[in-house]
């Protein structure tokens, strides 16, 4: 998830269930702690024969007037609205007055930095100045389902015991503090195959 305070309820709901969860996540809920990282959350698991549970999402807002990218943070006490996810809607007007590239490291902003070349890389045509919150968005639920797919990939291979369910989609921020998920996709992983769930493209609320 990303480091946004906003997505801590879906976060508090997951670990009341499970117990204290590995945070892979960054800025726009990238997966941007890379092989060590990865390496460091299944090193944790006590048996090899355990099944991981991945929760890999990115977020949104909309306010009551329908305005995509708004919300209010009225449990921070907050009296005017903000925007969710910042990074992405930050990213999506740079895009929009003309990005240049190639995008160079930034070591005062390593995540934003990769966050703008991962998004780029999957999808080119972000570039184009008419781009939209929405397109950003999906964009990086597609990069963050793909590089949690080849991660888990990775270490299922050294594991044959090991079963892992991934679950990626988007966080969205509604009016009055509500918050839903778009379940974007489902699946499974197992000696190093993947296999998607039944109940692809259901929302749960």
């Amino acid at each position: 998830l990303c480091r946004d305070e906003i997505t801590s309820p879906f976060k508090n709901v997951i670990e009341s269930i499970y117990g204290s969860a590995f945070s892979c996540g960054s800025l726009g809920g990238m997966l941007l702690c890379g092989r060590t990282g990865f390496s460091a959350a299944h090193s944790h698991v006590p048996i090899d024969d355990a099944c991981l549970i991945y929760y890999c999402f990115t977020h949104i807002a909309i306010n009551e007037n329908g305005q995509i990218g708004s919300v209010l943070r009225n449990k921070t006490g907050m009296k005017q609205e903000s925007s969710a996810c910042g990074a992405l809607v930050a990213f999506t007007r740079e895009l929009k007055s003309g990005i240049r590239q190639p995008i160079h490291i930034d070591e005062n902003d390593v995540e934003m930095t990769f966050l703008k070349k991962q998004l780029l890389n999957t999808l080119p045509t972000l570039a184009k100045q008419q781009t939209t919150l929405l397109e950003v968005t999906h964009t990086a639920y597609l990069t963050i389902t793909s590089d949690l797919e080849n991660h888990v990939i990775d270490d299922s291979k050294n594991h044959e015991k090991r079963q892992y369910a991934l679950f990626t989609g988007v966080q969205i921020h509604g009016p009055n503090g509500h918050d839903y998920v778009w379940l974007g996709k489902s699946s499974f992983v197992k000696h190093g195959k993947l296999e998607n769930f039944p109940f692809d493209n259901v929302n749960h609320k």
